[in-house]
């Protein structure tokens, strides 16, 4: 699906469309993509738009499973980590994290063609261009992340270049820790660290905390799909930093518990924002394709 901007001339832009809204349009997008690509214009290539299946799975990155120190030297310790997981939507163009040329190197004439074939996306949401849409996971579901590796549904998917995504928040919560949230999207608990101070946490957010400011939606633009061409079989995999989620947080207003029990991230407090800011980087979920049966999960199964 291609992101438009209102300009001179032009009707005003429609109101987001809502979650179903959302899936008909990319169901149709995919549908409309391999249809054009299978009427090509006589150039040979047969590759591009062919109908694909793919399996999807998603894990923790390592750094979160372990102890990590979020950028105000908080040590944070994850006890769970509830992720209330909607549809996945592959899209062809450029992340929102585009790299550029590193500082005193011009970009090569390959750059430079690559940048104005696919126009490379800027770090404001608003600016980023998906381009056409190349595969979608529509079964929301919702996994405690610190348990490894887990399967979601197939998506359906068209042969072609992958370079971005939207993570949706699936809102309400399904699945078999639906109950657990409660409501809500995400649960973290844990335990933060820093110098004498100790601080035994729980942070949680609505659907209305990770609104996209593009779209209005509880989603993600423009994460990092690593680039592919995808052109059969294989397997996505999700993976998410609640790292990144709790890299602003700072602990020390929120209170100090009783017998252990973990304490809320007040309501407005400062320490709910930052982490309410963290799950909306698209840096906190990263996506990547592999060629062939999802193993990791075949032989956790035998």
């Amino acid at each position: 699906m291609t992101s438009t901007t209102a300009t001179k001339g032009r009707s005003p832009r429609r109101a987001a469309p809502g979650a179903a809204g959302l899936l008909a349009l990319t169901a149709g997008a995919l549908a409309a993509g391999a249809l054009a690509a299978g009427c090509g214009a006589g150039d040979g290539d047969t590759t591009t738009g062919k109908r694909l299946t793919l399996a999807t799975q998603v894990a923790p990155d390592a750094a979160s499973v372990e102890p990590f120190t979020n950028a105000l030297g908080w040590t944070v310790t994850l006890s769970k980590a509830h992720l209330s997981i909607g549809p996945l939507h592959y899209f062809e163009g450029a992340p929102v994290t585009a790299r550029r040329a590193p500082p005193g190197r011009a970009p090569s004439l390959l750059e430079q063609l690559a940048r104005w074939a696919v126009p490379e996306a800027h770090a404001h949401p608003g600016h980023y261009q998906a381009g056409e849409a190349r595969g979608l996971m529509a079964e929301p579901t919702s996994v405690d992340l610190l348990r490894g590796m887990t399967a979601l549904a197939e998506a359906d998917a068209v042969s072609g270049v992958v370079r971005s995504a939207r993570f949706t928040f699936g809102a309400p919560p399904a699945g078999p820790f639906a109950a657990e949230l409660d409501g809500h999207v995400v649960a973290v608990e844990g335990r933060a660290e820093k110098g004498d101070l100790a601080r035994v946490f729980r942070a949680r957010a609505l659907a209305a905390d990770v609104r996209s400011d593009a779209t209005g939606q509880p989603a993600v633009e423009g994460c990092v799909f690593e680039e592919v061409f995808l052109d059969g079989p294989g397997v996505v995999t999700l993976v998410v930093k609640p790292a990144v989620w709790l890299d602003q947080v700072d602990f020390e207003e929120v209170a100090e518990g009783e017998g252990g029990a973990p304490v809320d991230l007040e309501p407005e407090s400062q320490a709910l924002r930052g982490f309410t800011r963290g799950l909306k980087k698209g840096t906190a979920y990263a996506l990547s394709f592999a060629p062939g049966p999802p193993a990791e999960l075949e032989e956790k199964g035998r």
